[in-house]
């Protein structure tokens, strides 16, 4: 049960008991003091005590006043007064800090008393307690709903300033600087004013917080992809030195092997040469030796003698034209087995 609830039972017994006191004091016989009754009825005035409460409140005497607004809504003849105490009960909750008495205390007075022109007040409180609770989206809409009930009030440069409160705790920046914008330009007099034009210097540097932030995060993402990039085209430079090294290792092989084998023929077709042309000679030789022995047998068997003469310049003939046919080709393949060593050797030395 709230606090308020409680603090109405205990003023309702006290209302009983000194109505019973009264009522007795009624029955007894009649004591001649005049002064007494009439300051007895003064003090019970609700219009007193709820003028006592108030003073009680500017003391910052909560409970006090409490108790004094208490009996005010307890009395049955405060019917005029009782929606002020209960207004002024909210506010002496609020002071002691009792949030949640303070929020029934709103609701109770909205349903008794829908039009009275607490309400706009009554509605700025309530929002303040949403704020604090930290119900900033029901803070916002009770705001609204105070300034669209009351657009003259003073209490709108304050409300304006906690919406942007609200705005600025919910992330809403730009909103939130357009509300305390409001405050500062539209009511330069209002107590708010130097504590909106903070937080609006608050949300310039979160601003710029902002930014440097996005720019740090975009300046790492790009050097990591910079990063990541350098070592793909490294990588794949990389492949395709190793590609060219191998291709050209294998052309250097390939050449180096051609060269090898076409210098193995012009070898072989030298050494062929060279055995023909031995032969050559060595027939060249005999048929030389036979031309020389029938020089020497010609004189001895006189002219009539039969000899083949005429087959031995023919037969020298021939052996000469090979002889000189073998003579060329082996110098042909010299002269080749020499260009093809000097390129190997050009070769070996690239």
């Amino acid at each position: 049960m709230h606090c308020w609830f409680r603090r109405l039972l205990l003023a309702l017994f006290a209302a009983s008991a000194l109505l019973s006191t009264a009522a007795a004091q009624a029955a007894a016989p009649v004591v001649a003091t005049p002064a007494a009754a009439p300051a007895q009825a003064v003090s019970d005035d609700p219009k007193v005590v709820l003028e006592r409460g108030k003073t009680l409140f500017g003391q910052d005497k909560y409970h006090e006043a409490l108790d004094a607004f208490g009996q005010v809504l307890a009395d049955p003849r405060a019917t005029v007064e009782r929606p002020e105490a209960a207004y002024w009960s909210v506010l002496a909750y609020l002071g002691v800090g009792d949030q949640s008495s303070a929020a029934a205390a709103i609701d109770a007075f909205l349903a008794a008393y829908p039009s009275n022109p607490r309400i706009p007040d009554l509605l700025y409180q309530r929002g303040r307690i949403l704020f604090a609770r930290g119900d900033y989206e029901g803070a916002l809409r009770v705001f609204a709903a105070f300034a669209e009930s009351a657009p003259r009030s003073d209490l709108i440069p304050s409300a304006l300033y906690w919406s942007g409160e609200c705005l600025y705790a919910l992330g809403r920046l730009d909103e939130a600087d357009r509300a305390f914008a409001a405050v500062v330009e539209k009511y330069p007099s209002s107590v708010k004013v130097e504590a909106a034009t903070y937080r609006r210097s608050l949300i310039g540097l979160e601003y710029r917080e902002r930014e440097l932030l996005k720019l740090l995060t975009w300046s790492h993402e790009e050097a990591l992809r910079a990063v990541e990039d350098f070592r793909r085209r490294e990588k794949a430079y990389d492949q395709s030195i190793a590609l060219y090294q191998k291709q050209i290792a294998d052309s250097k092989r390939g050449a180096t092997t051609d060269q090898e084998k076409t210098l193995a023929d012009l070898r072989a077709q030298v050494a062929d040469l060279g055995s023909k042309l031995a032969t050559a000679e060595a027939q060249l030789t005999s048929a030389q030796n036979e031309l020389a022995a029938l020089k020497t047998a010609q004189p001895t068997q006189g002219a009539s003698a039969t000899a083949p003469a005429p087959i031995a310049p023919q037969a020298t003939g021939l052996e000469t034209d090979a002889r000189t046919q073998a003579l060329a080709a082996k110098e042909r393949a010299l002269s080749l087995l020499d260009f093809y060593l000097e390129q190997l050797a050009k070769g070996g030395g690239k």
